[in-house]
């Protein structure tokens, strides 16, 4: 266990959490289904926490330079993944500090569009990091 990179260990949790929390926003807006982004807004929140730890840990990893080949593309993407999920993050706990206020119901909201360019970056960047973790990237 100890020879595992801790990145390995914490990439996934954002991953699954974006997906999820995109998923449920999405259905949520098509559906009408408002209390399903309550949930959705619990899931970025860790989602954004994770994907900290992820960039922390991949930079960390990218310093390692056997680990470096490669690994531009998906450092690029994990890196733009993990800061639209913070951003994200930021302006959905802004937007629900002002549910109280009157807004049209049928408008997207601009943090579900963030959310869900920021789902296809964590996708393209897991994408990436497993073809880095099979040798299939940067040969």
């Amino acid at each position: 266990m100890t020879s595992i990179p801790i990145h390995f260990l914490i990439v996934h949790f954002p991953i699954a959490l974006t997906v999820m929390a995109a998923a449920l926003d999405v259905r949520a807006h098509l559906r009408k289904r408002l209390e399903l982004h309550r949930t959705g807004y619990a899931l970025i929140f860790w989602a954004a926490a994770g994907a900290a730890l992820a960039m922390l840990t991949g930079l960390q990893l990218l310093g390692d330079r056997r680990h470096a080949s490669g690994a531009t593309f998906h450092a690029a993407f994990g890196l733009i993944a993990g800061l639209t999920l913070i951003v994200v993050a930021m302006v959905r706990y802004s937007a629900e500090t002002r549910s109280s206020e009157p807004a049209a119901k049928s408008k997207v909201e601009p943090w579900l569009v963030l959310e869900v360019i920021a789902a296809v970056a964590v996708i393209v960047a897991a994408i990436t990091g497993h073809m880095l973790v099979l040798g299939g990237l940067g040969k």
